[in-house]
């Protein structure tokens, strides 16, 4: 059993077993650095002791997860904590909200829930917590360095640090907050070498012109995904330079399944050869991955083939600017459809730059929306945030996307129609306001 410094002492454990600590974690679990601290960092031990975890390790930085409104006692519990006057120790960016904190007027959502949104902006301030309210803080130059302990939460962040960054960490929850404050996590899961080998091997075997498109990627997310659940694969066969491709698919892996951490040998951050991906094992088992798996995986999260749009989502994960440019070049002296609302979504920084460019403006002459902070499955379009407001219920009726991930949650949590198409087709679909026929 591994013991940080010489004369660590022996905490018993909630459940039976034993944790070490260092000196300083003592001191701190004691309440020398403050209440805060103390209260985090026992909530630490706890996690760590219910998962048998040995020790705790230090983490060099977090992905917050923002309180939303839409989440019944979550702003007020914020709220609560915020009065004990927590700081965090570490770097630490923040996940999405259930609305633009700009725009919130022209998205619909009502002043009662805006209101209570907002809210949580003074304490994240007072904490340190950064105001990036995104699920893709890395392409704000959030890199921890390989092999650095981090704690995240939002599943397309988790798997992207895992697999492409190297950066340990498991799927976090609401007590990554309290990781945020003493900069420690419980040894276990992803934090333990053994556990971050490949489990499934999947041989891709599509031909080049059909893996090609982000949506392309988004289809082999959800097929591998659906099989691997929340196991390792390991997918050989994999060529592409293009960082948008490889956020799709882990977007996806993570949602089709339950998927924190995958290898492609040659390019993500742990595995040069499939032996290195298996730890020198062998796969549980072997599949060959085809252009009719791919095919097959649109069918199970588009739930119609074509006619009426009214929605068109595009950015999840959240767009960078290069993403932001194709769009508005494709919109150039174009109308959106009458009816139809496309929202791009991206976070406050890279729209700065994108209004600095000229994109933004670019898609909003169109009839286009660039909207930060959130997302529709996060908004006040949830099925159950339209009840408790008095909104319409579904608020949209056929929402068109290239994303699998948010075509895999809107069926269940918008309650719409989807159609999952690429993005021109759903640039067409936006500016026509119907498609496939």
């Amino acid at each position: 059993m591994p013991i940080r410094g010489d004369d660590a002492p022996l905490r018993g454990s909630y459940k039976g077993e034993y944790m070490y600590l260092s000196k300083e974690e003592e001191k701190n679990l004691s309440g020398e650095e403050g209440e805060p601290v103390a209260e985090a960092i026992d909530y630490m031990v706890k996690f760590g002791e219910a998962f048998d975890a040995e020790r705790l390790l230090d983490i060099v930085y977090v992905h917050y997860p923002a309180e939303m409104a839409i989440y019944e006692g979550s702003v007020e519990d914020l709220m609560e904590y915020a009065e004990k006057r927590p700081k965090v120790s570490v770097p630490t960016t923040s996940s999405t909200l259930c609305m633009d904190l700009d725009q919130w007027k022209a998205m619909g959502v009502p002043e009662e829930l805006a209101i209570k949104q907002m809210e949580v902006v003074r304490p994240h301030k007072e904490m340190g917590v950064l105001g990036t309210y995104t699920c893709t803080p890395y392409l704000l130059g959030f890199i921890p360095p390989k092999d650095s302990y981090i704690a995240s939460v939002e599943s397309s962040a988790v798997i992207y640090y895992n697999s492409m960054l190297g950066a340990w960490t498991n799927r976090g929850g609401i007590l990554t907050k309290y990781s945020a404050v003493c900069g420690k996590y419980p040894e276990m899961g992803y934090m333990l070498k053994e556990n971050r080998k490949g489990t499934h091997l999947f041989r891709i075997e599509v031909e080049k012109e059909n893996l090609q498109t982000f949506l392309d990627y988004n289809l082999l997310g959800i097929h591998v995904g659906s099989i691997v659940g929340s196991e390792v694969p390991v997918l050989d066969g994999i060529r592409t330079q293009k960082q948008e491709h490889i956020i799709g698919m882990g977007a996806t892996l993570a949602t089709s399944g339950s998927v924190s951490l995958y290898h492609i040998p040659g390019i993500t951050a742990e595995a040069n050869t499939i032996e290195d991906a298996f730890h020198g094992d062998c796969p549980k088992e072997t599949f060959m991955v085809d252009v009719n798996d791919l095919n097959e995986a649109r069918n199970q999260v588009s739930t119609i083939d074509g006619g009426k749009v009214d929605f068109v989502l595009l950015g999840c994960p959240h767009y960078n600017l290069g993403q932001l440019r194709g769009v508005a070049l494709m919109l150039q002296g174009k109308k959106i459809a009458k009816g139809v609302k496309l929202w791009v979504c991206t976070n406050r920084m890279t729209k700065l730059a994108a209004e600095w460019q000229g994109y933004a403006q670019m898609i909003e002459a169109a009839g286009g929306r660039v909207v930060c902070d959130s997302c529709p499955v996060e908004s006040h379009m949830r099925s159950s945030t339209c009840k408790s407001y008095g909104l319409p219920t579904p608020y949209i009726e056929v929402m068109a996307t290239e994303s699998g991930k948010m075509a895999r949650y809107v069926k269940d949590l918008i309650g719409c129609e989807t159609l999952l198409i690429d993005r021109k087709n759903c640039i067409k679909a936006a500016l026509k306001g119907r498609w496939g026929e």
